[in-house]
């Protein structure tokens, strides 16, 4: 998988929001927030291709989470991620 180039993390007001790069003029009808796991997955994946596992196994390593719980919470990202069109299989 991989994160679609032309996006951007930026902090709003205290808040992590993934914006289009370039924008000049905001749509924040389309905003996706970020908590800090979203944050961190985001941050490691932006500029590469990774694997669901890859994904787990940071969650787990990070959150000291066990491998179960961490599949699912990366399954839940991806998911998300892509239903709001920002990664591609």
């Amino acid at each position: 998988m991989k994160i679609i180039p032309g996006y951007t993390l930026r902090e709003i007001a205290g808040e992590k929001m993934i914006l289009m790069k370039g924008s000049a003029n905001l749509d924040l009808t389309k905003v996706v927030m970020l908590n800090s796991s979203a944050e961190l997955l985001w941050t490691a994946f932006q500029d590469r291709d990774f694997m669901k596992s890859e994904a787990a196994d940071l969650l787990a390593t990070n959150y000291g989470i066990d491998q179960i719980q961490a599949v699912a919470d990366a399954e839940a990202w991806i998911s998300a991620m892509m239903k709001a069109g920002l990664i591609e299989p």
